[in-house]
């Protein structure tokens, strides 16, 4: 069952994210001795990044960290879309192991590469790549990953990450991770700030219909645990 925690505004809840992190990040290496961080692009994401590298960049040892994305959008590697080139102008001197997917050519190239990229990573119990911990954005229309309202495919393809086309929002072509990657998850922190998205964290705690609930569902069917850390006026309760 996730866990919801409210903030009183978003810079509490991005110290508590920050905090959250690294205590998983540095537990994890002590038990593996590395560590995966699937990481999500936004507002509150890439404030949590600058104060990491500003504040906690020698908090653990970054060497035994791979990063990702949870998803990308296809065009240039270069292009204001691009969630890695956001993130990357950030954290790129933080001494991760990073794995930047190549978006510029088709969603289905794209989705095969870091498929690919992906299998280097540590196996999970359910033998696939260990996502030791994945921070999960949400839109006020509950889509999460670039997973959409009647876009998210629930069957079971076995492919790690998967082609979307005709997204309703632009880019219309871009990568995501599937649901059958989820089953690697130990961690999962949702991420939802604003009045917008209070409908959003109501479906991740209760609408598996929705994509952000199936996601949820799927993670903790699979044995991973999902917090929600929301600020007051994103919570359903208020």
């Amino acid at each position: 069952m996730s866990k919801m925690r409210t903030f009183d505004d978003t810079t509490t809840l991005t110290q508590e994210l920050i905090e959250t992190t690294i205590a998983i990040l540095r537990n994890t290496i002590m038990q593996y001795g590395v560590a995966t961080w699937g990481l999500s692009g936004g507002t509150t994401p890439l404030a949590a990044y600058e104060r990491i590298v500003a504040n906690h960049s020698t908090d653990i040892d970054w060497s035994k960290v791979s990063v990702f994305v949870g998803d990308e959008r296809v065009g240039p590697l270069d292009g204001p879309d691009n969630n890695w080139r956001a993130i990357d102008a950030i954290i790129g001197n933080l001494p991760t192991a990073k794995l930047r997917p190549l978006s510029d050519r088709s969603s289905e190239e794209a989705a095969r590469e870091y498929t690919r990229q992906l299998q280097s990573l540590p196996l999970s119990s359910s033998n696939t790549p260990r996502i030791d911990l994945l921070w999960l954005g949400v839109g006020e229309d509950s889509h999460t990953l670039s997973l959409f309202p009647g876009h998210i495919d629930t069957s079971s393809s076995g492919d790690l990450v998967i082609p979307i086309h005709h997204a309703p929002k632009p880019p219309v072509d871009r990568i995501s991770l599937s649901l059958d990657a989820l089953s690697g998850v130990t961690h999962a922190l949702v991420i939802a700030t604003g009045e917008n998205k209070r409908q959003a964290v109501s479906d991740a705690l209760s609408n598996i219909q929705s994509p952000i609930g199936r996601v949820v569902s799927s993670i903790e069917q699979c044995g991973g645990t999902v917090e929600l850390l929301v600020d007051s006026t994103a919570s359903p309760n208020n």
